[in-house]
């Protein structure tokens, strides 16, 4: 499979909003309009911190990709999170998500990072062996969220 990695316009804004409603629809996630909605006006806005590239095949939508961009002393220094990565249900198990993955390594190279983490949820085994097979692992770290704004 082949993809193009297009970085997200202004004009994506409902695209995008479509994507991530399929997202959260396939992962059993509520897609709540007054956090997320705010979110994706971020998104196409365009922010330093956030790379975000719709994925296309054959000129056709396939899914998304969202890199942010931290730091942290312990993983010595700038580094990224995959905070979502999606593929339409047509362009799942075909290799699509370990190209996707690859484009994600070559692009924290570009960027600088020293390191890459992203979550998957337990029971999605498939998505956590392409990540084992791209060489991410368990940090034995608990991921611990609190929400700061209303």
């Amino acid at each position: 499979m082949t993809f193009t990695f297009r970085p997200i316009a202004p004009s994506d804004r409902q695209l995008i909003e479509e994507l991530v409603r399929a997202y959260y629809a396939f992962d059993g996630l509520t897609y709540d309009t007054t956090l997320h909605g705010p979110a994706l006006d971020q998104l196409v806005e365009g922010d330093p911190a956030v790379k975000i590239w719709i994925v296309e095949s054959e000129g056709e939508t396939a899914g998304y990709l969202i890199l942010t961009i931290g730091f942290s002393m312990y993983y010595g220094g700038k580094d990224g999170f995959i905070d979502e990565l999606f593929l339409k249900e047509a362009y799942r198990g075909q290799g699509g998500g370990a190209e996707i993955m690859r484009f994600a390594d070559k692009q924290a190279k570009e960027l600088g990072l020293a390191y890459l983490h992203l979550e998957v949820t337990e029971p999605n085994t498939r998505a956590r062996g392409i990540y084992e097979r791209r060489g991410f692992a368990p940090t034995g770290h608990i991921l611990m969220s609190k929400r700061t704004a209303p």
